[in-house]
């Protein structure tokens, strides 16, 4: 399971850089990336870009330790035939939702926040979903356990 979740946080890792690189390249290749660079949208800019930027390059350097966090210090080289179970797809899976809502909205927070000064609300309440998604997802795979079995005779 600890390989395919190094994978998997990977490949959100890229995902996150790539998808923040795209949306912003074209305007910053544009005609007026001088208006960027100024005082007002400066720190809006860093915020919004440079967190997602760098939330996804610490995720691609950082996924085996990530991965044995979520998983315990079990080794890498476990047996090749190892069933992996549905709550360990569910821990690992809310684990990486988690992750890509905090990295993609804190950066919506700061960047409300220091242009601003007000507290973008919609931003706070999903850094907090993802920062509980993070932290939980042991309950979350025992809601599901109960919710998969809920309403079928065993």
């Amino acid at each position: 399971m600890k390989p395919f979740s190094i994978l998997m946080i990977r490949l959100l890792g890229l995902y996150l850089f790539l998808k923040t690189l795209f949306s912003v390249l074209p305007a910053l290749l544009g005609p007026n990336v001088g208006e960027f660079w100024s005082a007002e949208l400066l720190p809006m800019l860093l915020a919004t870009v440079g967190v997602p930027l760098v939330g996804g390059v610490l995720l691609w350097c950082f996924a085996g330790r990530l991965a044995e966090r979520l998983h315990g210090a079990g080794g890498v080289d476990e047996k090749a035939d190892v069933r992996v179970g549905d709550d360990d797809l569910v821990r690992a899976g809310t684990f990486l939702i988690g992750t890509y809502l905090v990295v993609r909205h804190i950066g919506m927070l700061v960047g409300v926040y220091s242009s601003s000064g007000a507290v973008a609300y919609d931003a706070l309440v999903v850094v907090v979903a993802g920062l509980c998604m993070m932290l939980s997802g042991g309950s979350l795979a025992a809601f599901y356990r109960r919710a998969k079995h809920l309403g079928v005779g065993r």
